[in-house]
């Protein structure tokens, strides 16, 4: 570990938006990995993909969380229109740009480099992708943070209101009864029920940014109930996996234990990060200065990866070892290639490389 100077973002922060960004790409890794060694019969209740599920699944409410973190920390105080100047700069643009390069390719067919039929409907496909996020199956994310931007003014509104607390702390707790809708199930990312529950986890970043070091304080005080929570919704997912129950009426429980697990462990990595102090792993600084272009583009290579591993993955002699370390490698060359095409726009683009691919 070296050193790193804490600016106005604050270095803990930064290491909280790289140990995300891992988690989201250690899931498609683990995923694909367990792809490749099944010929493509992909397995949703094997024994190792449960455990990716429970390790990395909703592991997007990090970023949600962070990004509420950062808006009270950083971001309010430079105005809305700086806000949402920066937010159209730096991350509609860069979205605009690889759903224009995702776009070239329908998704309705297993030739992975087909491309569309004619210009007419390479423009249909773009304008449906960018407005619903299906260019890539990561991309269902983008119209719900554009929809949690659009919102921030009013939870800042509520946040800062002499009684909204009470109105703040139903927002945060509504993902306990308003489900997501999975991405396996998900015929359209505008749904609004999936909105509201990762508005949840953005205004509980929001409440935790507002005295953010007080409220460290008390999850320091508090660190052992705040894990205890994170085991016992862990050991109910397991139970409730062993016996293939979900829906308690209109609630998924597996949703609702998902966002407890993924919140308190937020708090807790968080709190690990902030006891570093200015001993931040310069390593995990890099991945977090490149997570949008990480984000946009793993899946990619991913992919690539995976497709180049296939005679290893299917060695079925040493498995699951064989698929264990194949997501490890996957996970590493995936993540290289992502930081290694960000540097290639940045030494092309310079400054503005970052309003072309996140960073």
């Amino acid at each position: 570990m070296v050193p790193i100077s804490e600016s106005t973002f604050l270095g803990y922060l930064h290491s909280f938006r790289g140990f995300a960004i891992i988690n989201i790409v250690a899931i498609h890794s683990i995923v694909f990995a367990l792809l490749g060694s099944s010929n493509f019969n992909f397995d949703p209740k094997s024994p190792m993909a449960f455990i990716n599920e429970l390790l990395f699944h909703n592991s997007t409410i990090y970023f949600a969380l962070i990004s509420g973190v950062l808006f009270t920390v950083v971001l309010k105080s430079k105005g809305y229109k700086n806000f949402y100047l920066s937010k159209v700069k730096y991350v509609l643009m860069p979205y605009l740009f690889f759903t224009l390069i995702f776009s070239l390719f329908p998704r309705n067919t297993n030739d992975w480099f087909a491309l569309q039929p004619d210009v007419p409907t390479y423009f249909k496909a773009v304008l449906s992708n960018y407005w619903l996020g299906k260019a890539d199956f990561t991309y269902w994310y983008l119209p719900v943070l554009i929809f949690l931007y659009l919102v921030t003014p009013l939870l800042n509104f509520l946040l800062n209101l002499k009684y909204g607390g009470i109105i703040f702390l139903i927002i945060i707790l509504a993902p306990l009864v308003i489900s997501r809708v999975e991405v396996m199930e998900m015929g359209n990312s505008l749904s609004l029920p999936t909105m509201i529950y990762f508005m949840g986890a953005y205004a509980g970043g929001m409440y935790l940014g507002e005295n953010l070091e007080m409220k460290l304080s008390w999850i320091r005080k508090n660190y052992i109930a705040i894990l205890a929570i994170a085991l016992i919704s862990s050991c109910a997912l397991i139970y409730i996996h062993q016996i293939d129950f979900n829906k308690l009426g209109f609630i998924s429980l597996w949703s609702s234990l998902f966002y407890i697990q993924k919140m308190c462990l937020s708090v807790l990595v968080l709190l690990v990060f902030k006891n570093l102090g200015n001993q931040q792993p310069s390593w995990l600084h890099r991945i977090a200065t490149d997570a949008f272009t990480i984000y946009f583009i793993h899946s990619f290579f991913v992919a690539i990866a995976m497709g180049s591993l296939i005679p290893f993955l299917t060695y079925t002699k040493i498995s699951p070892f064989n698929i264990i370390l194949g997501a490890v490698i996957i996970l590493i060359i995936s993540m290289a290639l992502s930081m290694l095409f960000a540097l290639l726009f940045k030494r092309i683009f310079g400054r503005y490389s970052k309003m072309v691919v996140g960073s």
